[in-house]
C-alpha cells in the first residue's frame, strides 16, 4: 500500500513541478526537465523493490532499447509537426514508438552497448532538428490556460506510471523496461504546448526532452551496471547523479543562448 500511495503521490508532484516550470521559464526548459529520469527513476526503483534488483537491472537494458524508441517517436514529431496538425502529428509521433520498439526490442535486441550507439546519434539529430525558438514576444496577450489543464495533465501522468508498474509481472523485466522510458511527463507537456503555443513551443519541448534523454541514457547504463552490485540505495544514487550531471550543461548552454538574443 505505501508503495501504491508513493506511486500515486510522487507522480502528479513532479508532473506539477514540471509544468510550473514549463510556465515560468518556457517549453524549453520544461522539456529539458521532463526528459531527466523524473520518471523513469521512480518505475525503475518502484521495479526493484516489487519484483527484485535482477528484475530492475534487467529492465535497464530494455529501457535502453526504448529510449530509441522515444528518439524515434521525437523524431517523426519534429519531422511532422510543422507539416502536420497538431493530433496527425501527435499520432505519428506514437507510431514512431511502436515502431521503435518492436524494432529495437522485438527484433534486433541490440543489447545495452549497441541501443546506447543507437540513442546517442539520434538524440543529437533531434536536438538539431528543433533549434531554440527564443524568447516569445511579451507583447502578445496569450490567454491562460484552461481550469482542467493542470489536472488533466496530473491524471495523464499518474495514470502511466501506474499501468507501466503494474503490468510489470506480466510484462516480463524486458517489456516493462521497454515501458519505463516512456516520457509520461513529456508527452502530456508537449501535447499541451501544441494546443495552447503552437508548433513552436512543442518543439521546445521535443528539443529539451532529446537534451535530457542523455541523462536518462547514463541512469539506465549505470543501474543496469551497478543494482545487484552495490547496495540499492547507493546505485539509485549514484545514477541519478550522473543522470543529472549529463543534464547540467544544457542548461548553461540555454543561459549563453538566452544572453545573446
Amino acid at each position: 500500500m505505501s508503495l501504491i500511495a508513493a506511486k500515486i503521490a510522487v507522480t502528479p508532484t513532479l508532473m506539477w513541478a514540471v509544468s510550473a516550470a514549463a510556465r515560468r521559464w518556457g517549453s524549453l526548459v520544461g522539456g529539458l526537465l521532463s526528459g531527466l529520469p523524473l520518471t523513469s527513476a521512480p518505475i525503475s526503483i518502484y521495479l526493484a523493490a516489487e519484483q527484485g534488483e535482477r528484475f530492475a537491472a534487467d529492465a535497464a537494458v530494455g529501457s535502453v532499447e526504448g529510449l530509441g524508441a522515444v528518439t524515434f517517436c521525437y523524431l517523426a514529431y519534429a519531422l511532422c509537426a510543422a507539416r502536420m496538425r497538431a493530433i496527425p502529428a501527435l499520432c505519428a509521433a506514437l507510431s514512431a514508438f511502436v515502431l521503435g520498439g518492436v524494432l529495437l526490442h522485438g527484433l534486433v535486441r541490440p543489447g545495452p552497448w549497441l541501443a546506447a550507439a543507437i540513442d546517442l546519434p539520434a538524440m543529437a539529430l533531434v536536438v538539431a532538428l528543433c533549434p531554440p525558438a527564443g524568447k516569445p514576444d511579451a507583447t502578445v496577450d496569450r490567454p491562460g490556460p484552461p481550469r482542467w489543464d493542470m489536472p488533466a495533465r496530473l491524471a495523464a501522468a499518474t495514470a502511466l506510471v501506474l499501468l507501466v508498474s503494474t503490468l510489470a509481472p506480466y510484462l516480463g523485466s524486458g517489456l516493462s523496461g521497454v515501458l519505463g522510458p516512456i516520457p509520461i511527463i513529456s508527452w502530456p507537456l508537449m501535447a499541451f504546448a501544441r494546443v495552447q503555443d503552437g508548433v513552436g513551443a512543442s518543439l521546445d519541448v521535443m528539443r529539451g526532452s532529446a537534451q535530457g534523454s542523455f541523462g536518462v541514457l547514463a541512469f539506465y547504463v549505470c543501474v543496469h551496471l551497478m543494482l545487484g552490485h552495490v547496495g540499492m540505495i547507493s546505485a539509485y544514487a549514484v545514477s541519478i547523479a550522473l543522470s543529472a550531471a549529463c543534464v547540467l550543461p544544457w542548461l548553461f548552454t540555454r543561459r549563453r543562448f538566452r544572453g545573446s538574443c
